[in-house]
């Protein structure tokens, strides 16, 4: 067995069957022991970042780690968005670089990745969680275990391993640690302040609950459901959080924060929310539109965070309860079926008032669009043609861009984990690559990529790989020649003619086509609705190349706002 092998072995031993890289000299050592293991396959991309994408996308929809690998120099270089992303949205990827060898370290040689080269330990080290370099056999099995400790423990996040070509290969003995002596459980809570948090919810009189992506990820959403309707409490979701909460439900708010519903807005700050639950946010801009003073409760705010460094950072929390998001809101509801007796008929009235609010408000901003006829078809209306023809257990895959925003006001999510945005970064052309690790991870469920045209140019070349390897994901296409998001943004700035923003029209189903896809014009309202779920049975990759209203501007004048009433709050300090 070889530093490699027993790399594999860890890799296997965590359920990874898919490795995304593209190969290189220096990583001839650690690419061979893949024909010495049936167990676990490479992915062969068409960029670095891409593998890097696809990688995140495996993690997210699988729950576990993810894995990627480049060669030194520029292959290194070219995972960096690809890996911050994982990092700014907490996702567990083991990133492999690949490294000269030690005997040439320092010595200028091809495409080194030393300090005396393009350092790849330094480069990788601000956007992972661990950055080293497995520097001989005797440290192998140490550095490949506490990477994926690290990886998988606490707050989740990527790690990277740079390996020296000649350590690498070396030979070693030893046996793979099972995961249960390598890492160690954060089903921890805090016995006192989870009783008094429980107290509280019991006790208020109109309670209100925010669901962050951390609840996602420590599979908390089925407890919040039952906590929910236990109290028959108003839940409310971020935008990365979307569908956390079944948005069809009666007491689902919708998504709070940017492009998200005028429900949620009106109910969370009108000033009746007494006290506030928030489980696995972080309370950003995005979800705060600008930390809104409004958001704060009355009376208590009750932060549940994995994270102690997350609790209380733009919101003073009354109530921090740190640790894992479902083990503390399991107390937290069994604590309150010993209070319940103290509830009475509060609870009875508070479906009824979010409906009563939903029909003088509303969910959406401009509901009309979602049904408009006119050619080219009308953003909102491309949404909800790809909501019908959506089945239940598809997972969306959505890009950065104005589709994005389209998708959060406009989309009804029901399921927790079915939509998926790189909201950390906001890196375009994450979701048309992210998509295919996606659908390796989720093989018996349909994977689709809500991508924006500028998106699509960025990456689309990962489309071929999702040919070689008969990977059937389908790429819905926004295409109205332009970056949408910039050009907005800057109109409602009051830049007349923007800048640097618009481009001429692609054919992208001719472009999907030359890549051996299936590649669809779909110019009329109605259309993807009804060839989506043929398309998804064909069982190939597919391309819906959707002509788009150039002049259709997303819900963001709210989210505007914010930030215009955040800088006056700023400048009266």
């Amino acid at each position: 067995m070889t530093v490699a092998d027993l790399i594999l072995k860890y890799l296997v031993n965590e359920g990874v069957e898919y490795v995304f890289g593209i190969s290189g000299a220096a990583l001839n050592n650690f690419l061979v022991a893949f024909n010495r293991n049936p167990r676990i396959k490479t992915v062969v991309t068409k960029h670095e970042g891409g593998a890097a994408f696809m990688a995140d996308g495996y993690a997210r929809v699988r729950g576990g780690l993810g894995a990627c690998f480049a060669t030194s120099g520029p292959g290194a270089t070219n995972l960096v968005t690809g890996v911050a992303t994982s990092f700014t949205d907490n996702t567990p990827v083991i990133v492999f670089t690949g490294q000269v060898a030690t005997t040439d370290y320092g010595k200028g040689t091809f495409q080194d990745s030393t300090k005396r080269g393009v350092d790849a330990v330094s480069i990788f080290d601000p956007i992972t969680k661990s950055s080293s370099m497995i520097l001989s056999r005797a440290k192998a099995e140490d550095e490949i275990r506490d990477a994926v400790r690290i990886a998988l423990s606490g707050r989740r996040g990527p790690v990277h391993l740079s390996l020296p070509k000649d350590v690498v290969g070396a030979p070693l003995q030893g046996e793979v640690a099972q995961p249960p002596l390598h890492r160690y459980p954060h089903n921890y809570f805090d016995r006192e302040l989870t009783i008094e948090a429980a107290q509280k919810l019991v006790n208020a009189k109109s309670p209100a609950m925010l669901v962050g992506s951390g609840a996602v990820t420590a599979n908390a959403c089925n407890s919040i459901l039952e906590l929910a309707e236990l109290l028959q409490i108003p839940v409310a979701t971020t935008p990365k959080a979307k569908g956390a909460f079944p948005e069809d439900h009666p007491l689902s708010l919708g998504v709070l924060g940017l492009c998200g519903s005028p429900l949620a807005e009106s109910w969370i700050k009108s000033g009746r929310t007494d006290v506030l639950l928030v489980v696995g946010a972080s309370l950003n801009q995005m979800t705060t539109l600008s930390w809104d003073p409004r958001l704060a409760p009355t009376d208590t705010l009750i932060h549940v965070n994995i994270d102690a460094e997350e609790i209380g950072k733009n919101y003073r929390a009354d109530l921090p309860l740190v640790g894992d998001a479902m083990t503390v809101i399991d107390e937290i509801a069994f604590r309150v079926l010993r209070f319940i007796n103290e509830l009475g008929d509060r609870k009875t009235k508070r479906e009824q008032e979010v409906a009563e609010l939903r029909e003088k408000v509303g969910r959406y901003l401009n509901p009309a669009d979602m049904t408009s006829e006119q050619v080219p078809i009308h953003p909102a209306r491309l949404i909800k043609d790809l909501e019908k023809g959506l089945p239940e257990n598809a997972i969306l895959f959505s890009d950065t861009g104005n589709h994005t925003d389209w998708a959060i006001h406009y989309l009804c999510v029901k399921r927790p984990g079915s939509f998926i945005a790189p909201f950390g970064m906001l890196p375009m052309g994450y979701a048309t690559a992210a998509a295919v690790g996606g659908k390796l991870a989720a093989p018996d469920r349909p994977v689709v990529a809500l991508v924006g045209d500028g998106c699509f140019l960025m990456n689309g070349m990962e489309v071929a790989t999702a040919v070689d390897y008969n990977v059937p994901v389908i790429w819905v296409v926004m295409n109205n020649a332009k970056l949408g998001m910039a050009y907005d943004i800057q109109k409602l700035a009051g830049i007349e003619n923007p800048v640097a923003s618009h481009f001429r029209p692609v054919d992208i189903a001719r472009v999907a086509e030359g890549l051996d896809a299936v590649g669809i014009r779909i110019t009329k309202p109605g259309e993807l609705a009804e060839l989506l779920p043929k398309a998804i049975a064909s069982g190939r990759p597919t391309v819906f190349d959707c002509v788009i209203a150039r002049d259709a501007i997303p819900p963001l004048a709210p989210y505007l706002d914010g930030q215009k009433a955040f800088l006056k709050r700023v400048d009266m300090l």
